[in-house]
């Protein structure tokens, strides 16, 4: 059924708050306009305190769309006193959709509670430095967030030690165009897809992989390989599976050494990883025959986790010490610790730091004379987020490392937007009352702009169509607009457009200006109903219930029902100026003159009883104002009572009481009084409840008014 209900004009216009700098601390430069507080929660993972720890700052917000650059370059990290400035990097930006990617180097990640810090926007270019993020330890980190061609040390390593990758490889193994890998979406942001294919044995593959010539700056003693992999295509069944999916090698170019140091650092098998060094297991489960990884630890399936499908290895290598100190080696699977074992670690296998050939994605293997000749075993899957480290790397910081880069919405949160302290603020901050009277209304102009095209017989005449005007204006020296008890009636048509107009002034800018707003009301309201029907009937009686609001900061229109008004978005102009002219009336306490206007416009699709029409307007320090206009609205025609919520809601149908008042006033209770009472409420008479000729008794009685039945039954109607 089509709802009929009364129209009430309810229209919020609003302003997003902007917190002052002053309420959370100093700020680091005021040629900064923005910052946000960033509030870091790894430490419900760990256990104890993280130095130099890199963090994940991943997010995507409106806010963050407002830097002045689209490469980032004006953010700037500060601990939580908006001060001390953190080393970060940012591996992508978009200004379009205020998605960041960015490593922030955290002096201390609190293992007790959680760790604040703000990032700064809107303000100079001063780039960054990614070397200051990764401390000496690092050794070479990938981001793999690169397209690759092929092109010498395309993918950029961020530590100062410049271990730049090249896809296709190059060097000792070679270079060929067919085996460069395919950009893909990764764990963080970008990924590389290794799309194989899987050359087993000795020979030289086909398969994509990643390679680096001159791996500088390995110790010769402990370090950790970290990467996350994803999609990994399965050991063929019967496949040899030491012949499968190497994830990392380094090889010693020692020259014709007959293979001696081709694996001279190993992470292998995706389906069961395994930690070599110089052929040695450092790390490694026997498989079950035939070949099974029920017992060993796989990377080739999907992670179970509900945040992601990718899976994260942290392999720490312990080697024996030159004094002969020696412990286990560690390796972590999703943040967990899968294996903790000293298998070698008595072994004296201190490993080479120069003449390193480094591939991610396969296996090198000798060629002839050339100890680091050719890849194959190639890893058929994804790769992001590719670092070696030297020195032993803990649980917490597996544990931290999985858990923000896995989930950084759970671990990460962003604050609202706050802004720099203005001179207003300052003042405001400085005043016990800055603002403190609330805006105050100028003028009101009511336009009707009647439709009588119908009226038109020949369809090549003109458009025709009627405006009346209604404009009142006010004196400003009063907190309230002044006019006597005299209302205008305002009489509509359905179709008719009706455009309400609000000019308004206030003590401070325009631009505080928060919310305004028009709206009907009943003229009769309900006496004492609460001694029969209901005790909460005045919250019917206020206001009527179908309502359009629009925010200023987002799209969405909100319109309950259909087919009862049709609404046009609100129009605003702030037109404020300085300075004050000679003769122009004295300004604001700003020094400025003008007026904020608010247009609500709509067309009315069905009739309406008479109603008040109220104005209201608030400030941003919480002043308002609300008012009833000396006019009254009301659309003609008659509205059958006839129900259908469309959103579970309570609503109320309204009809023009003159057609009420005309059968009820003589009546007798005859069977005619009864179905003239049924048509003006649209039902048939046989579904008239006795109650309703009761409520029409009582008006013929003068007991209750005719205002009084209307929303008697229709409050009953809707309980």
């Amino acid at each position: 059924m089509e709802l009929k209900v009364i129209l009430s004009i309810l229209v919020l216009f609003s302003i997003a708050f902007l917190v002052p700098s002053d309420a959370f601390g100093a700020w680091y430069d005021t040629e900064w306009e923005y910052r946000n507080k960033i509030t870091v929660s790894l430490n419900s993972v760990i256990s104890n305190d993280l130095t130099d720890f890199p963090v994940l700052i991943k997010f995507t917000h409106d806010d963050l769309k407002q830097a002045n650059e689209n490469m980032g370059r004006d953010f700037v990290f500060t601990e939580s006193d908006g001060i001390t400035k953190l080393s970060h990097e940012i591996e992508q930006y978009d200004n379009t959709t205020g998605e960041i990617i960015a490593w922030v180097n955290f002096p201390t990640l609190d293992a007790i509670s959680s760790t604040d810090i703000y990032i700064y926007y809107k303000g100079n270019t001063v780039g960054f430095n990614s070397a200051d993020v990764w401390n000496d330890d690092y050794v070479v980190v990938w981001h793999l967030n690169q397209t690759s061609t092929g092109t010498s040390n395309e993918f950029k390593d961020s530590t100062s030690n410049e271990n730049h990758g090249t896809g296709g490889g190059g060097g000792d193994v070679g270079y060929n165009a067919v085996r460069i890998p395919h950009i893909t979406d990764g764990q963080i942001g970008y990924g590389q897809n290794l799309k194989g294919p899987t050359t087993t044995g000795k020979a030289d593959g086909s398969g994509d992989f990643i390679y680096r010539n001159s791996l500088d700056g390995m110790p010769s003693r402990d370090f950790t390989i970290e990467l996350w992999t994803a999609d990994i295509t399965n050991v063929p069944a019967g496949g040899i599976v030491t012949q499968y999916n190497d994830l990392v090698s380094v090889c010693y170019d020692a020259g014709a050494t007959n293979g001696q140091w081709q694996n001279h650092i190993s992470l292998w098998r995706a389906e069961n990883v395994k930690m070599k060094i110089r052929g040695d297991f450092f790390v490694s489960t026997a498989n079950t025959f035939p070949a099974s990884y029920a017992d060993g630890h796989p990377v080739q399936d999907d992670n179970s986790a509900l945040f992601t499908n990718w899976n994260h290895i942290v392999a720490v290598y312990n080697q024996k010490d030159a004094d002969g100190t020696q412990g286990n080696s560690q390796l972590y699977i999703n943040g967990v610790l899968v294996k903790d074992e000293n298998r070698s670690g008595g072994l004296n296998r201190s490993t080479q730091t120069d003449k390193l050939r480094m591939v991610l994605g396969g296996d090198i293997d000798a060629q002839g004379g050339n100890n680091c000749g050719r890849v194959n075993n190639e890893l058929k899957g994804k790769v992001d987020e590719f670092r070696i480290s030297s020195g032993l790397k803990t649980a917490d910081y597996a544990a931290a490392s999985y858990f923000n880069q896995g989930d950084p919405s759970t671990y990460l949160s962003l604050g609202a937007q706050e802004m720099q302290e203005t001179p207003e603020d300052k003042e405001k901050n400085d005043s016990e009352c800055y603002d403190c009277e609330a805006p105050k209304l100028a003028k009101v102009e009511v336009h009707v702009i009647s439709d009588t095209s119908d009226e038109i017989i020949n369809d090549s005449s003109p458009q025709i169509s009627q405006t009346r005007d209604y404009v009142w204006t006010f004196d400003q020296k009063t907190p309230y607009p002044m006019f006597d008890d005299y209302k205008t009636p305002i009489i509509a048509d359905p179709g008719d457009e009706v455009e309400i107009i609000l000019e308004l002034t206030d003590n401070r800018t325009l631009e505080r200006i928060a919310v305004s707003s028009t709206f009907t009301n009943f003229l009769d309201r309900p006496k004492d109903m609460k001694s029969f029907y209901a005790n909460n009937f005045d919250e019917y009686g206020k206001l009527s219930t179908t309502f359009y609001k629009w925010h200023q900061n987002s799209e969405d229109l909100i319109y309950d029902y259909d087919n009862t008004v049709e609404w046009f978005e609100p129009e605003i102009v702030i037109d404020e100026y300085r300075p004050i002219l000679m003769d122009e009336k004295p300004g604001n306490l700003d020094k400025l003159v003008g007026t904020f206007t608010i247009s609500f416009k709509m067309k009315f699709l069905q009739p309406m009883q008479t109603t008040g029409v109220w104005v209201q307007a608030m400030d941003r320090s919480a002043n308002s104002f609300k008012v009833a206009l000396p006019l009254t609205l009301k659309v003609t025609g008659n509205e059958p009572l006839v129900f259908e919520s469309k959103i579970n809601q309570k609503v109320l149908g309204f009809y023009d009481e003159s057609m009420l008042d005309d059968v009820v006033s003589g009546w007798t209770g005859s069977q005619q009084d009864v179905s003239d009472l049924a048509i003006v409420l649209g039902i048939p008479d046989e579904q008239l409840p006795p109650w309703v000729t009761n409520l029409a008794v009582w008006v013929s009685e003068d007991r209750i008014s005719i205002g009084d039945m209307i929303v008697s039954i229709e409050h009953l109607i809707n309980n």
